[in-house]
């Protein structure tokens, strides 16, 4: 048990009143790695078991706690911000991800930490935020001509913008995965479909969970990987608990949207981390999508293997290989060949050359 001891505490939190000395260590342990270690103090709190934290352990989860709440209360600020410069233009943003998390109270924002501020606009309205931001505060950061086309031209955000008060980046999105991806989303079926929070629009539930799924499985990088799931996990069964046939609707608006394979693997790994009950003809529904159920199933198996919240197998030759191959299947999700190659060689030898020339010019004596 004490391997994954994290994942048996999210489906058992009760667990803790017959654990070791040893077994808390470790599930302090993993709680770090995995950056929840706010979130699980949060489950703790929730099921009332703060008092069989052992004492020395304790100020770990408080430290953790307070850190949280200093950054909640920036991410308000700076939303507010945006919505207020936004405002001038008749922009309704909609906020994405972790801020959409917290604006919407869902369940998940509890512990959250992340660096910057996701939001989305139709792509009508791409130009005047940006200009909107750049009166307010936001300046763009300093790319390469190459990196200015990888934004512009195939991606589903401009690049990045830096608030110069709050030193916070805002992510400016007009879909929610790369143009030229080959996975298709029409992203005017996603306004259809937006809650809102008072001042704040933020997706439906459904397409929160969507979004999640796609951000974690198409990527390719799994720094957060266990985190991310657990944010799916803690969305997919908080709308069950509102309602009863959720998971009916999330799979109506995944085939909407062109999303069943990646619900495929969202489900399947929620089944497998955390028990999820999921009826079965949702899955054979899902499984329609894939072309290759042979292959889908290696794929399954290496999400499975990076997403482990066990650092000692980030040290084995099947999760090295595992990330490698994951990688290259989401750049050749994302893009296709005739652009990934220039990508990646201008990635590989024409970016780290750029920065060499900058760094050697920036050494050199100021003969002024």
């Amino acid at each position: 048990m004490n391997s994954f001891i994290l994942m048996h505490f999210i489906v058992q939190p009760k667990l803790v009143q017959e654990w070791s000395t040893e077994q808390w260590n470790q599930f302090l342990q993993q709680s770090y790695v995995t950056n929840l270690t706010a979130r699980v103090y949060y489950i703790l709190k929730e099921n009332q078991l703060i008092d069989f934290i052992p004492k020395a352990m304790r100020w770990h989860f408080l430290s953790a706690e307070k850190v949280f709440l200093a950054h909640q209360h920036d991410i308000l600020n700076e939303a507010l911000h945006i919505v207020k410069a936004l405002k001038l233009s008749d922009i309704e943003p909609v906020f994405l991800k972790g801020t959409a998390y917290l604006l919407a109270n869902d369940k998940c924002h509890y512990g959250r930490l992340f660096s910057d501020v996701d939001i989305f606009v139709p792509k009508e309205q791409i130009k005047a935020t940006e200009q909107m931001l750049s009166w307010n505060g936001w300046i763009n950061e300093e790319l390469t001509e190459h990196d200015e086309k990888y934004y512009r031209n195939w991606m589903h955000e401009i690049p990045p913008m830096i608030n110069t008060k709050t030193n916070m980046t805002i992510d400016v999105h007009h879909n929610l995965i790369p143009l030229v991806s080959r996975i298709k989303l029409n992203s005017n079926l996603l306004l259809l479909k937006v809650e809102t929070q008072g001042i704040y629009n933020v997706l439906a539930r459904e397409d929160r969970v969507l979004h999640s799924a796609a951000h974690l499985l198409l990527d390719g990088e799994f720094k957060h990987g266990f985190r991310d799931l657990h944010d799916l996990y803690s969305l997919v069964t908080e709308g069950i608990e509102q309602k009863s046939a959720f998971l009916s609707l999330l799979h109506a608006r995944a085939k909407q949207l062109g999303f069943e394979l990646i619900l495929y693997y969202c489900l399947s790994l929620l089944i497998d981390f955390f028990e999820l009950k999921v009826k079965a003809n949702i899955m054979q529904e899902c499984e329609q999508s894939l072309s290759s159920p042979l292959i889908a199933k290696q794929v399954l198996q290496m999400f499975k293997r990076v997403l482990q919240p066990n650092e000692k197998l980030a040290n084995s030759i099947k999760y090295k290989t595992s990330l490698q191959l994951l990688f290259i299947r989401s750049h050749w999700l994302k893009m296709p060949m005739h652009i990934l190659l220039p990508h990646l060689f201008h990635k590989a030898f024409i970016t780290p050359y750029i920065a060499w020339k900058k760094n050697q010019e920036l050494q050199k004596p100021n003969n002024s």
